[in-house]
């Protein structure tokens, strides 16, 4: 590695991604989007000292942790990489109290970390607080600024803080440990080394393959709130469902007898989500990609930001079958592949949208199964493998960012939303239309996308029990429209979907 001067290591350019989330928090000083956050208890004492010298190593060997960011007065931003930088370590003692008081005040801990964010520039930008609970229970609290590393690096970061720790607790000295991680890094390459490969692909193709694929897309991809929720502080909120086990079965056979894999039932169910909320058969969502196919050797075991977004279209017409829906997908993820390097704000410069291209997300969380076979799984008669993962938390700085993961042989979906534009009844009304989805998908591979069912039982009881109730008294001085809309907000489900032939949606109604 090149040394520029006695404190900086390297200096580099930012990803596309990283740009993006530089410009966000730069743009909006109330936002917690791309704080990521985990919460673990241990049932012992942690020892505070080998936790900092476990730090510092983590440091040594990783450099996306000793990075700051540089902005102010230059034509460009840079990453600078620090020679010797800590992350930033707090202890907390709350022994003292009762568990009632210990939760409040761990609570408070976790929700003011959060609302502290980050000073780019300045702050190490990821902190550790040691919370000391009662009966030798301990707490520790891990908060990063996304723009230094992806959920991927969740794989590598804690089993390696675990592995570090439990080797100085079985008494290998801190120099030994400093003398592998050396050696570790001389055989390796870095998130440096990813950078330099990225500034030399091939911006020109890139652009003209996006260019191409979104040529004629004039849709609005969205999903439109209707029920006005209650205002909170809370900038994030998440809801989770799981599809059967016998159908997430099914859908595995599914698409191995169609050379696909799992995350392209899920990108098609979503797809085709958006296609009935938005009443288009054309539609665009931003998909999240790992960024770690670059030819690189041990990329797999890197810390830093890879991930990219992409568009997704997905098309269908009249003729097109469930089957059709994702072979087209898949092949689109092949061909995009080759691509995805490309900057999404470059991507959506060249569509009528601009900015407002995307409105939805979508990440396929490979990492989320693969921590279920992490160290701190496989190898809890260690004690200093004993952590629970009692929380996480991460925002996007989209309205609505669908996730999807596979979990003890269960297909599952979650929503990220800000809870002051979605209620959390609509929130569940929207993830019971996706596992529809992914049921009818099963149930029905051959049969045409525009002929899948996507109406909710809920929503069928209202139609029979509640607009067939002929005989019902109706107000004489209000209109059709304001019964209408009196109905749909005494549910909390969307039935405006129900009359979505006829264009008509609760939207529209105000």
């Amino acid at each position: 590695m090149a040394t520029i001067n006695n404190a900086i290591e390297n200096v580099y350019q930012l990803t596309n991604l990283q740009e993006g989330m530089l410009y966000h928090s730069l743009n909006d000083n109330d936002s917690t989007a791309y704080i990521i956050q985990s919460v673990y208890e241990f049932d012992y004492a942690l020892d505070e000292n080998i936790i900092m010298q476990v730090l510092k190593l983590l440091a040594k060997r990783y450099s996306a942790l000793r990075t700051l960011f540089v902005y102010e007065q230059m034509k460009d931003m840079y990453q600078i990489v620090l020679k010797e930088r800590d992350p930033e370590f707090e202890i907390i003692d709350l022994s003292r109290y009762n568990d009632k008081r210990q939760k409040k005040e761990c609570d408070k801990i976790i929700e003011d970390d959060v609302k502290r964010k980050f000073d780019l520039k300045n702050d190490t930008l990821l902190r550790v607080k040691l919370i000391r609970l009662s009966n030798n229970k301990n707490m520790l609290i891990l908060t990063n600024h996304h723009i230094i590393m992806d959920g991927w690096c969740d794989m590598i970061l804690l089993p390696k803080f675990l592995t570090f720790y439990t080797e100085l607790c079985k008494g290998r000295s801190y120099s030994s440990l400093c003398s592998e991680v050396e050696q570790e890094k001389a055989q390796s390459s870095d998130y440096g080394d990813y950078l330099k490969w990225l500034a030399k692909q091939d911006k020109n193709a890139a652009r003209e393959y996006w260019k191409n694929l979104l040529e004629g897309y004039d849709s609005n991809s969205e999903i439109t709130a209707t029920i006005i929720p209650s205002v909170t502080e809370k900038q994030m909120a998440e809801k989770e469902l799981s599809v059967d086990v016998g159908i997430t079965d099914r859908l595995i056979k599914l698409v191995e007898s169609n050379d696909c894999t799992i995350n392209t039932v899920a990108e098609a169910a979503v797809g085709i989500l958006l296609q009935r909320y938005s009443g288009n058969d054309d539609v665009v969502y931003g998909k999240v990609v790992s960024g770690r196919n670059a030819p690189i050797n041990g990329i797999e075991n890197m810390i830093g930001l890879f991930i990219n977004t992409i568009p997704l279209r997905v098309t269908c017409d009249n003729d097109t079958t469930v089957k059709d829906l994702i072979k087209n997908i898949q092949k689109q993820s092949v061909d995009s592949g080759n691509y995805d390097y490309y900057s999404l704000a470059d991507i959506q410069s060249m569509t009528q949208q601009k900015s407002e291209l995307i409105k939805v997300i979508f990440v396929f969380e490979n990492y989320a199964s693969g921590l279920e076979n992490s160290v701190y799984e496989k190898d809890k008669n260690k004690a200093a493998c004993n952590g629970r993962l009692v929380s996480t938390r991460e925002q996007t700085s989209y309205n609505v960012s669908f996730s999807s993961f596979m979990s003890e042989g269960k297909l599952c979906f979650r929503i990220m939303f800000d809870p002051n534009k979605y209620c959390e009844e609509e929130v569940q009304v929207i993830l019971e239309r996706l596992l529809k989805i992914c049921e009818e998908i099963a149930e029905k591979p051959n049969a045409k996308v525009c002929e899948l069912e996507t109406v909710i039982d809920a929503e069928k009881q209202l139609i029979l029990n509640d607009f067939n109730a002929t005989e019902t008294e109706y107000p004489r001085d209000k209109t059709v429209v304001e019964l209408f809309e009196e109905q749909v907000k005494k549910t909390p489900n969307n039935i405006a979907l129900v009359f979505e032939d006829k264009k008509l949606t609760y939207a529209e109604l105000n």
